[in-house]
C-alpha cells in the first residue's frame, strides 16, 4: 500500500483522474494470484512480490458477490493476513495498511495495523453506512512505500506517478470481520480511514454496487 500523506491545499489541482482500465488479480482464476515461493521456489518471499496499488488503475477482484463475501475460509483468511503483515513488513513501518489487491488476493479486503494488538486485521468489503459529506476532507498523496527500501545490494526506485487523492479524515463503515464471519460497525480516522477509501477507489466501482 502506498503511504498516505497529508499534503497542502494548492496540490487539488493534481488530483487524480478515474482509471479507465482494470487489471485481474488472479487472471487464471482462484483466490489468492501464485507467489513463486509458494511452488518452492526461492527462502522466502521476495519484497517485490507485493504489488503495490499506485491509483492509475482499478483491480479486477473477481469476488464480488455476497455469497462468496461471507464464505471466505479460514485457512484464506490465515494466508491473506500472513501476505499482508509480510508486505507490510517490507515497508520498515511506512504503510499502515495493505490492500487485497496487492497481496494478490480476490476478496475485496484491506488490511490494517492493530498497534493496540500488535497484529493485522482484516475487514472484508467495507461499506459506508453513513454521509461523508459533513467529514474534513483532505488532499492526501500516494507514495510508494519501497522508495527508500533497501534489502541488501537491491535498492528499489519508484517510478510510480504520486496520485493525490482527496479523502474524508474520518468514515463509518460496515464490514464482515474476516476470520470472524460477523458484521462490525466501525468509525475510522486519519490513516484507517485513507486506507478505506483507498481500497474503495482501487476496485471497479461495479464490484461495490453488487456488494453494497
Amino acid at each position: 500500500m502506498f503511504v498516505l500523506l497529508s499534503v497542502l491545499g494548492f496540490w487539488s489541482s493534481q488530483t487524480t483522474n478515474t482509471p479507465v482500465i482494470s487489471i485481474p488479480i488472479t487472471p487464471n482464476g482462484g483466490t489468492f494470484a501464485k507467489w513463486d515461493e509458494e511452488d518452492g521456489i526461492g527462502d522466502g518471499w521476495h519484497p517485490n512480490t507485493c504489488n503495490w496499488w499506485n491509483g492509475t488503475y482499478y483491480y479486477d477482484t473477481g469476488v464480488c458477490n455476497a455469497f462468496s463475501i461471507t464464505r471466505v475460509s479460514s485457512s484464506d483468511v490465515d494466508q491473506a493476513l500472513r501476505r499482508a503483515q509480510h508486505c507490510m513488513t517490507t515497508t520498515r513501518g511506512e504503510s499502515e495498511c495493505v490492500l487485497n489487491g496487492e497481496i494478490g488476493f480476490a476478496v475485496p479486503s484491506v488490511f490494517l495495523y492493530d498497534n493496540e494488538n500488535a497484529e493485522m486485521r482484516m475487514l472484508i468489503a467495507p461499506r459506508y453506512i453513513a454521509s461523508q459529506d459533513s467529514a474534513p476532507a483532505k488532499m492526501v498523496r500516494m507514495q510508494d512505500p519501497r522508495v527508500s527500501t533497501d534489502h541488501g545490494d537491491e535498492t528499489h526506485v519508484s517510478l510510480h506517478p504520486n496520485q493525490i487523492f482527496e479523502f474524508n479524515g474520518t468514515v463509518t463503515v460496515e464490514y464482515l470481520k474476516g476470520g470472524a464471519r460477523t458484521m462490525a460497525t466501525e468509525s475510522l480516522e486519519g490513516q484507517a480511514a485513507y486506507c478505506v477509501q483507498a481500497l474503495r477507489r482501487s476496485i471497479a466501482p461495479a464490484c461495490w454496487e453488487a456488494l453494497d
